[in-house]
């Protein structure tokens, strides 16, 4: 049994070092270790590639107890401190980096009404099928304008996160409050949030024209 275990270590020990002398990369765990370090410790299984770190690497690293797998395809550096911001950096790495905290989420990176979701909204452009993450997944074009980094978080801008909100059900209450806190904090303006109304004026079913309108003219009445 001895001698069987040590054959199994030294078959594993081989086997990571021809797979370190066989990537087509320089292996710079370091450089991964930081990339990771500035977005909550998560990294994707395409980011270790990037940086030389085979499957096999990572599987040793994982056993070891430096990586942990969080999801599917999503490692997280098990040294790397705790952050508020965990669940949006872990949706965002999710998604292949593809994907943007939207919605009610979005609202709440930004501090905007009091709109707390139980489960993290995030918007990904087709084609997109991963679905095994306990998050809100919502296929959707996502054009640059519309997008911006916020708190080191790939965030919808608060005009699209304001429209996607009030289409998605949040209650009007909030809306008029998040855009009335919008528009003090120089977060948004009149013309954007009319803007992001008349980008995809199919996509909404429920009569959000009107209720941003009626937040607008009540933000405007509230500091005239």
């Amino acid at each position: 049994m001895y001698g069987e275990c040590c054959y199994n270590t030294c078959q594993e020990i081989k086997g990571i070092v021809a797979a370190t002398q066989n990537s087509a990369k320089q292996t710079d765990l370091r450089a991964l270790e930081a990339l990771a370090l500035r977005q909550g410790g998560y990294f994707d299984r395409r980011d270790a590639h990037d940086y030389g770190i085979t499957d096999t690497l990572l599987q040793y690293h994982k056993r070891t107890g430096r990586f942990e797998r969080v999801l599917p395809g999503v490692y997280r550096l098990s040294a790397a401190p705790a952050s508020l911001l965990d669940q949006y950096l872990l949706a965002w790495v999710w998604t292949n980096y593809r994907g943007a905290i939207s919605h009610e989420s979005a609202l709440a990176l930004y501090d905007l009404g009091d709109v707390l979701p139980a489960r993290v909204h995030v918007t990904v452009p087709r084609p997109f099928h991963r679905t095994s993450a306990p998050f809100l997944v919502h296929l959707a074009p996502l054009p640059e304008e519309e997008v911006q980094m916020y708190n080191g978080v790939r965030t919808t801008t608060p005009a699209r996160s304001i429209v996607d909100a009030a289409a998605n059900g949040t209650d009007p209450t909030q809306v008029h409050k998040v855009v009335r806190e919008a528009l003090d904090r120089g977060l948004v303006f009149p013309d954007a949030l009319r803007a992001a109304l008349n980008r995809r004026p199919n996509q909404y079913m429920r009569n959000v024209r009107r209720l941003i309108q009626e937040a607008l003219a009540g933000a405007t009445q509230a500091t005239g």
